[in-house]
């Protein structure tokens, strides 16, 4: 038996006795997830759930990054034991998910954050957008970073951070500010933070920050000029595979952070999407649509974004991906307004002849692909008199697939195919209701995978399978699929829905005008009489 055959043997011997952890943050919780190696069986796992900051400022969308911390410590605190074990058995790595494009600043000589955590789905920079759509068409930089002009991006909160607020300037002018991600803000505090931690991201977080060149997968030089930033505040970029750095205290001391990557890009791996054509969708409380190009690009012409699936070696595979805004948080929102339940409302209406189909387009802070408006806003369409309550919650579900079928139609213009099946997590996958209606608009057919948590499963993936590590054969995983749906809608009532969608669509855009609210609203500040008159109303000061 030669030496390569006898390392081989080693480590599957040894994978049969590891664990790797999965560090998880979404938008509104954090968790701990330790995996047997080469298999979705968690042995154990830990949530936490994190609030949002009350900032009382309509788009603005804030956590405390402190908080998202010492989430974080107890979610593995709950999970492990001194040693870094799980009932016996030792995590011999640690990899990281998180959702991209939210931001946060800190100073790297004392760590003390300099702002909250900038979520994704904060809007602040939407009057800067427009400002920079004035002189620049919207896909200028396209061909560059992939995306488009968007507040949803994080260069733009970047941009918005260094103009208005005054810590994060004192700290900038300094040279003591660090950018990141919510990944590297994690990765720098775990590995030491300001005694040596490790400042670094993966190129799939860097690849939604518009600041990465997708060609050359390093901060493009370009960029950082548009936007007057210095490439030293920003994390090094790495593969999605590899030892970052270890952790420096807690139950996991000396364990290694061996695996960065986004959440949703996480779940690509997490349901073993390692094909080129494969397309995956994400529907939690907001959603993505990908489709695997492999190692080729393609630049959309239809909306969509050029971004990095996955990096789990030196090469990028790269993915056309459609973000959601709102997708379950819509469901939700819906049931608490209205205080109702899920019930049997997708099913045809019998009762009564006169009603109408009702359409709810859920821009609560804006549309993302392929129509990138941020300044649409939601719409009911279609009520009359008969419409009932659970007329309004149907029409909250089949939103997710009308965005679905949207993102699936440029899809198909763009990489022209026709794309007849789509793999599915995340929870909304649970719910056969909308899974169902999702195959008939999309006329797809709709594989769930039986594992709902592809996103913590992927993290732990990526951790194993880092060469440092190799307790984890990403590649070879088996197939897990669970329920499969097919579509049963005729074409005609299909293309009728659609167009209905469309109109409603339509009617989101325009909404809030920010060059309104910027140019046309008049301020005049007497600083001797402290009598400030904002836009026709008057504040005195005490």
């Amino acid at each position: 038996m030669n030496l390569s055959r006898l390392y081989n043997v080693f480590n599957a011997e040894k994978a049969k006795i590891s664990l790797v952890g999965a560090v998880v943050v979404n938008t509104n919780d954090v968790g701990f997830y330790a995996f047997r190696a080469n298999c979705n069986d968690v042995i154990k796992s830990h949530q936490v759930a994190v609030k949002d900051e009350d900032t009382s400022r309509e788009g603005w969308s804030e956590q405390d990054p402190m908080t998202m911390l010492t989430s974080v410590e107890e979610c593995i605190n709950n999970t492990t034991c001194p040693g870094g074990m799980v009932m016996g058995v030792r995590v011999v790595a640690v990899g990281i998910a998180n959702h991209r494009g939210s931001v946060v600043a800190w100073n790297r000589r004392t760590g003390e954050p300099l702002c909250n955590v900038l979520l994704w789905s904060d809007n602040r920079a939407a009057a800067m957008v427009d400002e920079y759509l004035m002189t620049n068409d919207k896909y200028r930089f396209q061909g560059v970073c992939g995306l488009p002009f968007s507040p949803l991006f994080s260069a733009f909160k970047i941009k918005w951070l260094l103009v208005n607020d005054v810590k994060v300037m004192s700290a900038y002018r300094a040279g003591d500010c660090y950018f990141g991600t919510i990944d590297s803000w994690l990765l720098w505090n775990m590995t030491g933070g300001k005694d040596g931690g490790v400042f670094a991201t993966d190129s799939s977080n860097a690849s939604f920050t518009f600041l990465m060149n997708i060609n050359t997968l390093k901060w493009d030089k370009k960029l950082l000029k548009f936007f007057d930033i210095s490439e030293k505040c920003l994390p090094t970029i790495k593969t999605s595979s590899e030892v970052f750095g270890n952790i420096s205290g807690g139950f996991l001391i000396d364990t290694p952070i061996s695996g960065i990557i986004g959440n949703r890009q996480a779940a690509l791996i997490g349901q073993k999407c390692f094909r080129s054509g494969l397309t995956k969708g994400i529907l939690d409380k907001s959603g993505s649509i990908f489709t695997i190009t492999g190692e080729d690009k393609v630049f959309s012409k239809n909306g969509l974004l050029t971004t990095i699936a996955y990096r789990l070696d030196s090469r990028p595979i790269f993915a056309l991906e459609g973000p959601i805004a709102s997708a379950g948080h819509t469901v939700e929102w819906v049931k608490k307004c209205l205080n109702v339940r899920e019930t049997e409302c997708m099913a045809l209406k019998t009762k009564d002849g006169l009603q109408n189909e009702v359409y709810l387009v859920p821009a609560f802070n804006g549309l993302y692909a392929p129509h990138w408006r941020h300044e649409a806003r939601s719409v009911l369409v279609g009520a009359n008199e008969y419409t009932i309550n659970d007329d309004v919650l149907k029409a909250a579900m089949t939103s997710v697939c009308f965005q679905t079928q949207d993102i699936v139609e440029a899809l198909n213009d763009d990489l022209k195919m026709s794309i007849d099946k789509i793999q599915i997590d995340g929870y909304l996958s649970e719910d056969k209701l909308i899974m169902q209606y999702l195959s008939d608009i999309t006329n797809s057919q709709i594989e769930v995978a039986k594992f709902k948590n592809g996103t913590a499963l992927g993290a732990a993936m990526a951790a194993g399978y880092a060469p440092e590590i190799n307790v984890w054969n990403a590649l070879c995983m088996p197939e897990d699929n669970g329920a499969i749906y097919y579509p049963n809608m005729t074409f005609d009532e299909r293309k009728i829905k659609m167009f209905d969608w469309k109109r409603a669509l339509r009617r989101s855009y325009d909404w809030v005008d920010y060059n309104n609210r910027l140019h046309h609203f008049w301020l005049i500040v007497s600083i001797t009489s402290g009598v400030i008159f904002l836009g026709g109303y008057l504040i005195l000061k005490k």
